[in-house]
């Protein structure tokens, strides 16, 4: 992996077997697994039942409040991520009875209102092969 700045070069392996080289619009120098904690970001293996052999989560901050979610999965042969999103403020991943939901928060389409008092939606997508991600 090589990092800095805003964006990173990941190179993905499997078996001995170069998978792919990705680029990711955040800064991995200190990345670790597990979960996120205060800025830093984390790469998980994650076996959600679509894909048993597993995908890749990434979790990052991008810009100054920003919070990016990607995904690589080994089997979509390609050296593009097959899935990321960015909220607003807040994205965060979770694994729910063998199922991978990735939230984020968005602006509101009418800016703060009653139904949106702070003016941001949360929104949660089910990961699904072949999805392409919103929020960007």
């Amino acid at each position: 992996m090589s990092a800095g700045g805003d964006e990173s070069r990941l190179a993905v392996y499997q078996f001995d077997r170069l998978i792919g080289i990705y680029d990711i619009d955040c800064d991995l120098t200190d990345a670790s697994a597990g979960d996120r904690v205060d800025g830093i970001a984390s790469i998980n293996l994650v076996k959600p039942t679509i894909r048993p052999q597993g995908l890749l989560v990434i979790s990052c901050n991008v810009g100054a409040h920003s919070q990016q979610i990607s995904i690589i999965d080994p089997q979509h042969k390609s050296s593009v991520v097959a899935f990321s999103v960015t909220g607003s403020y807040a994205a965060t991943w979770e694994l729910q009875d063998g199922e991978l939901w990735i939230g984020f928060d968005e602006p509101c389409d009418t800016g703060p209102t009653v139904e949106c008092p702070d003016g941001f939606a949360n929104t949660f997508v089910q990961y699904l092969p072949g999805a392409t991600g919103s929020g960007n």
